[in-house]
C-alpha cells in the first residue's frame, strides 16, 4: 500500500501542497491559476474531479483524492471495487455542523450590523445657519444724523438755547450803549449762538460713536452666539465619533472571534474527516486482505482436489487395466456388480459426504450453485459429490 506524502488541504488552505494540487488538476484538463491558494475555483475543480472519479464529493483533498490524482494510490478506485466485492463501511462520514457558540456569535454579529449608528445630524445646524446668514447679511456701518431721533432732540434743544443765548448777548451789549444796536453786539450774539452749535457738533460725534458701538456689540453678540452653538455641536459630534468608534471596535472583536472559532471548528472537522477516511481505508484493506486470503484458500483447496482427482484417475486406470486381463464375462459381471455397489454407497448430500469421509473442505450445494467454474466442469452436484468422494474416501 502506497501512502501519499502530501498534507490534507481544503478551502482556505495555502502553500506548496495547494500548488501541487492545482498543477495536478490542470494536468487533468482544468485551468487553474497555480498560486497556492485554495479558493472557490480550486474547490469547484476538486469536487468536479471527485465526482467524475468515484470519490467522496466533499472538496477535501485527502489520501484518496491525492492517490487518484497522482496515480500512486490504488484507493482512487476503491469505491467501485468495494461495491463490486460487497464492501460496506457502516460508520457515517462526519458532516460539518456549526456549534451553538458559532451560531450565537453569528447572531450577535448580525445584531451588531443591524444596530449601526445613523449618520450624524446636528441639532444646532439650523440655529447656526440662521446666525451665520445674519452675520454675513449685515450691512456695513453707516450713520445719518438726520435719521437719529436723539440727535434731532439735541439739535432742537441746542438750536433753541443758542438763539436764546444770542438774543441775551445782543440785549446785554445793546444796554451798554444806551439801547442802540451796534455791530459788536451782533457779533457777540453770533458767537454765543455758534458756541451752542459747536457743542451740538460734539454731541453729534458722541452719538455717532455710540451708534457704532451698538453696531459692533450687536455683531460681537452674533459671533459669541454662533461660537457657543458650534462648541455645543462639536461636543455632540465628538460623542457621536466615540460611539461610532466603539461600534466598529465591537464589530471587529465579534468578527475576529467568529473567524478564529470557525477556523478551529473547521480544522477539527477536517481532522475528523481524515480520521474517518483512514479508518475506512484500514477497514477496506482488512476486507480485501480477507478476500485475498479466502480466494487463496479456495484456490489451494481446488489444487488439492485436482491433485487428488488426478491420483484417483490414475488409480482407476490402473484398476481397469487389471480388469482387462480377466475374462470378458467375468469383467461384465464384476463391472456391473461394482457399479451397483458404488451407486448405492455414494453420498447424496454434503453432510453424508462429511460423515463418510471425515472431510469438510469441499463445496456445499449452495456454494456449488454459485461457482460457475465448477458448474462448467461437472454436470450436477451429484456428479461433483461422486468425484470428490472418490478422492477423499477412506482407504
Amino acid at each position: 500500500m502506497v501512502y501519499i506524502s502530501y498534507q490534507t488541504v481544503s478551502y482556505g488552505s495555502s502553500g506548496d501542497d495547494v500548488k501541487k494540487l492545482q498543477e495536478s488538476l490542470n494536468s487533468q484538463g482544468y485551468s487553474l491559476a497555480v498560486d497556492g491558494k485554495f479558493g472557490t475555483k480550486t474547490q469547484a475543480a476538486v469536487k468536479d474531479y471527485q465526482e467524475k472519479n468515484g470519490l467522496a464529493v466533499d472538496g477535501i483533498v485527502g489520501k484518496n483524492t491525492w492517490g487518484s490524482l497522482l496515480g500512486g494510490n490504488s484507493k482512487g478506485n476503491s469505491k467501485t471495487d468495494a461495491k463490486q466485492t460487497g464492501f460496506k463501511y457502516d460508520t457515517k462520514k462526519p458532516e460539518y455542523e456549526k456549534s451553538d457558540e458559532i451560531k450565537e456569535l453569528e447572531s450577535a454579529l448580525n445584531t451588531w450590523e443591524n444596530n449601526k449608528p445613523q449618520d450624524y445630524e446636528s441639532k444646532y445646524s439650523q440655529e447656526i445657519d440662521g446666525i451665520l446668514e445674519e452675520i454675513l447679511g449685515r450691512e456695513d456701518f453707516s450713520y445719518s444724523m438726520s435719521s437719529d431721533p436723539l440727535y434731532e432732540q439735541y439739535r432742537g434743544l441746542y438750536t433753541s438755547n443758542g438763539k436764546k443765548a444770542m438774543l441775551d448777548t445782543v440785549g446785554n451789549m445793546t444796554s451798554l450803549t444806551g439801547g442802540y444796536g451796534n455791530s459788536y453786539a451782533v457779533t457777540a450774539g453770533e458767537q454765543a449762538y455758534n458756541e451752542y452749535l459747536n457743542q451740538l457738533n460734539d454731541i453729534a460725534l458722541d452719538l455717532r460713536d455710540r451708534a457704532y458701538q451698538e453696531y459692533k456689540d450687536e455683531g460681537d453678540k452674533l459671533i459669541d452666539d454662533i461660537n457657543i452653538l458650534r462648541s455645543l455641536d462639536g461636543d455632540e459630534y465628538e460623542k457621536y465619533l466615540n460611539e461610532l468608534e466603539q461600534y466598529y471596535s465591537d464589530g471587529e472583536y465579534l468578527l475576529e472571534k467568529l473567524s478564529q472559532m470557525s477556523d478551529a471548528e473547521f480544522e477539527k472537522f477536517v481532522e475528523d474527516v481524515n480520521s474517518w477516511e483512514n479508518d475506512r481505508e484500514h477497514a477496506f484493506d482488512v476486507y480485501t486482505d480477507n478476500l485475498d486470503r479466502e480466494e487463496f484458500e479456495k484456490e489451494l483447496a481446488f489444487k488439492k482436489e485436482e491433485a487428488l482427482r488426478d491420483q484417483a484417475n490414475k488409480d482407476r486406470q490402473y484398476s481397469l487395466s487389471l480388469n482387462k486381463k480377466t475374462g470378458s464375462s467375468s469383467k461384465k459381471t464384476s463391472t456391473k456388480s461394482t457399479s451397483e455397489t458404488a451407486d448405492s454407497f455414494y453420498p447424496k448430500t454434503y453432510s453424508e459426504f462429511v460423515s463418510k469421509t471425515d472431510f469438510s473442505g469441499i463445496l456445499t450445494a449452495k456454494e456449488f450453485s454459485l461457482s460457475s467454474r465448477h458448474k462448467e466442469q461437472y454436470t450436477d452436484y451429484q456428479t461433483y459429490l461422486k468425484e470428490m468422494f472418490d478422492i477423499y474416501k477412506k482407504r
